[in-house]
């Protein structure tokens, strides 16, 4: 956490640490200043103002100083913020998607997001600011009851120190606690609420009157949350209440002494008010408790980072798309046992099998997201994709298509989507979200065109090859004959991998593989397995029919 600050800017932290410490010492200074201005009282007048300018002095100076301090807090509190978002994301997008995928992974972004929903990770600096001037508001005062009796300090130090330190090991208990097993509670309380509100599942739930249903889950799915934190928080409460016992008998050994010993009223005012500033030296719940959660963010970012460090493998460069015995499984289910394929430069590819045969987890590994578990893969360039579930951008066209470069015009007329400027306001500049001003959203089939054109833009900018995912899933009839007719045009002199549950596309291309069992079971044109009479021709002639039945 210290670190992160002190990267963040580093004259700007030190200057940030001495003024806070300085305005610390400023209630030290107005002790030692009403006792000045006590003792000048009974007949001594120009004391007495001399006493009340200190005093007056120390709170202009605090004054000041937290002035100066609020806005450097702040400044600092958004780059403690800024330092942990990169930290993970720089971890996140330079991992395999196969990490990010992981209980462990995913358990700990839970915890990062819960702990950003909280405060955001704003409060740090401010935090830590509190803490420096507690503790030398506490130091002073220490030094100014040292002048009473060496001993005192040591003792009031000793009792607030073993509160501090009961109460840190309790909150540190029940925090790991948190982060840990409640974090695995609180993920299906948010999955519940996010049932309830989020526009896809809203819709449904509403539909079908099911509000009765998933409020007491939410509730009861929530309290489980909240009840493993509050089993952390209950362990440790005798050692708490021994180390409050301690502090109360060090106040009254001290303050028993201090009213036994001393014998004017300046020394009772001064030595009493050290006495109970001494607290600054003790646990500041104000300050503590969200630098304990920094500390916790801080960790948890750091290891993820420290886990997903790993160097991306870099794919075998080919003349030909090729794959050697590949195997992939996922917890408790093999998909691709030795799946072997070559694919020339310049041929269209289909991919066909039942679902659940591999096929998208084939494209993936196409793409590099996923890595073979066993055997290798070569390709001969980069790729571009269009997967079945692209992302729907909230920004304009022109950036979902090419993120501000390239002929996006181009791209978008050869995916056939020339006509969306049409229902656009603001033309290629309108956000593509109906929940921004002067937004609009598009149709399934609309994204759909969008996605393709940004998969030929990449093609465009120099990809080798081009995956296409399902690409016709949200187009109409119409919209999928215009597009495969076009087929032989759009991939022409380049490497193409198709793959669709819709055989009467795929007749389109070079060649077609049937994949089942993990493996290559068919290989051939569209003629030469109708031929055969194999599983291909079993599917297309299963669709062809459901298709003339209802015709």
């Amino acid at each position: 956490m210290i670190t992160l600050l002190w990267r963040s800017s580093r004259w700007r932290f030190a200057l940030f640490c001495v003024l806070a410490a300085l305005q610390g010492l400023a209630p030290a200074a107005a002790i030692a200043a009403s006792g000045v201005l006590v003792s000048g009282l009974p007949g001594n007048p120009s004391q007495a103002l001399q006493g009340l300018a200190l005093f007056g002095a120390a709170l202009l100076t605090g004054t000041v100083l937290s002035a100066v301090l609020d806005h450097e807090s702040a400044v600092l509190d958004g780059r403690f913020a800024k330092a942990i978002h990169e930290t993970v994301a720089r971890a996140t997008l330079r991992t395999d998607v196969e990490r990010l995928v992981e209980p462990k992974t995913t358990g700990e972004l839970g915890a990062l997001a819960e702990f950003e929903r909280v405060d955001g990770f704003v409060g740090t600096a401010t935090a830590l600011r509190e803490l420096l001037r507690q503790r030398a508001t506490g130091i002073g005062a220490a030094v100014v009851l040292a002048t009473f009796a060496w001993w005192a300090p040591l003792v009031m130090f000793l009792g607030w120190r073993g509160l501090s330190a009961g109460v840190r090991k309790w909150l540190d208990h029940g925090m790991n606690l948190g982060a840990q097993q409640g974090e695995q509670a609180m993920r299906r309380a948010r999955y519940l609420r996010g049932l309830a509100v989020d526009s896809p599942a809203a819709k449904e739930i509403r539909v079908f009157g099911l509000a009765g249903w998933l409020v007491p889950l939410y509730r009861d799915a929530y309290r489980a949350a909240l009840e493993v934190v509050w089993a952390g928080r209950k362990l440790g409460m005798r050692t708490v209440l021994a180390a409050t016992a301690g502090v109360l008998t060090a106040h009254l050994i001290v303050l028993t002494t201090i009213a036994q010993t001393t014998t004017t009223p300046a020394e009772i005012v001064v030595y009493a008010q050290a006495v109970l500033s001494t607290s600054a030296l003790g646990y500041v719940f104000g300050a503590e408790i969200p630098l304990a959660r920094a500390r916790k963010v801080a960790d948890l970012a750091r290891n993820l980072a420290d886990r997903l460090a790993t160097t991306p493998k870099i794919l075998n460069r080919a003349q030909a798309i090729e794959l050697k015995n590949v195997h992939f499984s996922y917890p408790g289910k093999k998909v691709l046992d030795g799946l072997t394929l070559t694919v020339p430069k310049g041929q269209s590819l289909a991919i066909v099998g039942e679902n659940g045969a591999g096929k998208s987890t084939l494209v993936n590994l196409l793409c590099g997201i996923y890595q073979p578990q066993q055997g290798e893969i070569a390709m001969p360039g980069e790729v571009s994709a269009i997967v079945q579930r692209f992302t729907r951008f909230e920004l304009s066209l022109r950036d979902n298509i090419g993120f501000g470069e390239g002929d996006t015009a181009k791209a978008l007329d050869k995916a056939g989507g020339s006509g969306l400027l049409d229902d656009l306001p603001h033309g290629w500049d309108t956000v593509l979200s109906s929940a921004h001003p002067n937004g609009r959203d598009l149709s399934g089939g609309q994204w759909q065109k969008v996605a393709l054109a940004r998969a030929l833009l990449a093609v465009e900018k120099g990809a080798e090859v081009l995956i296409m995912d399902e690409p016709s899933a949200n187009l109409d009839v119409l919209a999928e004959e215009e597009l495969f007719a076009k087929f032989s045009e759009l991939t022409a002199d380049m490497t193409t991998i198709l793959v669709s549950h819709r055989l009467a596309s795929v007749r389109h291309a070079d060649r077609i593989v049937v994949i089942a069992g993990g493996r290559i079971a068919e290989d051939g044109t569209h003629v030469e397995l109708m031929a055969e009479n194999g599983r291909y021709a079993a599917m297309y002639s299963l669709q062809a029919e459901r298709f003339a039945s209802h015709a």
